[in-house]
């Protein structure tokens, strides 16, 4: 062998020593651009810019996405291959246990809680414990799920990732991982930069309104939202309720329907974009959250918010929001009505939430992830 060609080939070892293989669990390609499915979207999309525009946290750096099937999400650097699902079984978890595995490359990055428990190294999202604090919002097959595959997670991932404190301490309470063994990477907000509130094609009221995100689940806490709907619809001020959240749920809840109530539905981005910069007021009156970003896009919007007075939501929304107790009925309509009838409190409020919503960036979190992952690299 020559010695021009030895030297090329120590080269290339050299660079293949220095090379670190992650690849990016896909699952969250079949499921809905809402919740963690979002968190996992907008972290690859802020990863694959820092590789495209060649940040040195990348160096060295080989990232690719394996995914149930094809999903044009705009990707420059990050390849994907396409591992489709078994057509039967057709069961939850089959694609992420069994058929991912065989396919990943070096570490494996999971955004959205369950993930395979057999790849190592392995950097996984959980983003809350919900299923824990709160069962009775979710159904038993899901709970068995998350009661069986977290703890196996914990014990055997790298590292844990989540996105409040809150959240880490629930993590460790409820005996998934130890605290040190669990950082914060955290939520960004400024994908609602892509939102055209001029492509709506909604009708609003024309005097100023409330607004809640709707849903069925008990720690919603959407009994308190209805009673300021009662009181809002006996100033003559209309409450908009938007998402999974019909009038078998409304009836369910025992409160009676509020005269001036619109049940919305389920919207898209660019309505939602609308609604949260003309209302006066969004309601968050959650008993639980792991992060509550729907409030922090509102806020970035400058929608004034008020949110329930819990640990995950203060750590969140901080002085950028309103905060009320979540049975303290009277401190949400005392609120409501305060900022549907002063736009001053309303302008003021608007700056304070757009200035705490500013602080949350995608490219923040996938920074966060890139350091740990490294972490994880220079201790194998």
């Amino acid at each position: 062998m020559d010695a021009r060609r030895a030297e090329a080939l120590d080269l290339g070892e050299r660079q293949s020593a220095r090379l670190r293989r992650w690849t990016i669990n896909g699952d969250f390609v079949a499921l809905s651009p809402y919740g963690v499915a979002r968190h996992a979207r907008e972290t690859t999309l802020a990863l694959d810019a820092l590789l495209d525009a060649a940040d040195p946290q990348t160096e060295g750096l080989s990232l690719d996405l394996v995914a149930p099937r094809a999903d044009d999400l705009g990707l420059r650097r990050i390849a994907t291959r396409v591992v489709e699902e078994f057509a039967t079984p057709r069961l939850p978890q089959v694609w992420a246990q069994l058929q991912l595995p065989p396919h990943v490359r070096g570490g494996l990055l999971s955004f959205c809680n369950l993930a395979p428990v057999s790849a190592r190294p392995h950097l996984v999202c959980i983003h809350d414990m919900q299923t824990r604090l709160v069962p009775d919002s979710y159904g038993a097959g899901f709970r068995l799920a998350h009661r069986v595959i977290l703890p196996l997670l914990g014990r055997r991932c790298a590292r844990i990732a989540t996105v409040t404190q809150q959240a880490r301490s629930d993590i460790a309470r409820c005996g998934v991982a130890p605290p040190q063994r669990v950082v914060v990477v955290g939520n960004g907000v400024d994908h609602v930069r892509r939102w055209r509130p001029q492509a709506s094609r909604l009708t609003l009221p024309e005097e100023p309104f409330a607004l809640c995100l709707a849903r069925r689940e008990r720690h919603k806490n959407i009994a308190v939202a209805v009673e300021v709907a009662q009181a809002l619809s006996q100033d003559g001020a209309t409450t908009l309720f938007v998402g999974d959240f019909d009038e078998s749920d409304l009836a369910a809840l025992g409160r009676g329907r509020p005269k001036l109530l619109r049940l919305m539905g389920r919207l898209g981005d660019d309505d939602l974009a609308l609604l949260f910069s003309r209302a006066a007021a969004l309601l968050v009156p959650s008993r639980a959250e792991g992060f509550g970003l729907p409030a922090l896009e509102a806020m970035a919007f400058g929608c004034p918010t008020i949110v329930a007075d819990i640990p995950s939501l203060r750590e969140v929304c901080a002085e950028g929001a309103l905060h009320a107790g979540c049975d303290d009925a009277a401190g949400w309509i005392a609120q409501a009505r305060a900022l549907v009838a002063d736009a001053e409190l309303r302008a003021a409020l608007a700056q304070a939430g757009g200035r705490r919503a500013a602080h949350f960036t995608w490219e923040k979190v996938a920074r966060r992830y890139l350091a740990v992952m490294a972490q994880i690299d220079a201790a194998d």
